[in-house]
């Protein structure tokens, strides 16, 4: 499976995943795809993440975080500016949490 924007397709799957209410994810690897769990975790949007082997190809594991009836993260999507690729996730209370961006 050929992906033209492997960073918008990881976002979308979380956000799917999540209004689905699932624990975790698989989605294929890359060190692109596993260096955002990385932040998104350190940042606590995430429970965790991990990479594994499963019949001969790598993917990535997330585990999505909840409190209560909410997840963790409420919108999450990609923003595209010249020279430089945002990201966002808004939380449930943006007072004790903010927003993160990674810049190219």
């Amino acid at each position: 499976m050929s992906l033209t924007d492997p960073v918008a397709d990881f976002l979308a799957r979380i956000r799917n995943a999540i209004r689905a209410r699932h624990q975790k994810l698989d989605v294929p690897a890359s060190k692109l795809k596993t260096e955002i769990a990385r932040i998104l975790k350190e940042e606590g949007y995430i429970s965790n993440y991990k990479t594994q082997e499963e019949e001969g190809k790598l993917i990535l594991r997330v585990y999505l975080k909840y409190g209560g009836a909410e997840a963790a993260i409420r919108d999450l999507r990609a923003s595209r500016v010249p020279a430089a690729v945002c990201t966002s996730a808004t939380t449930r209370s943006s007072a004790s949490k903010r927003g993160w961006a990674s810049r190219s």
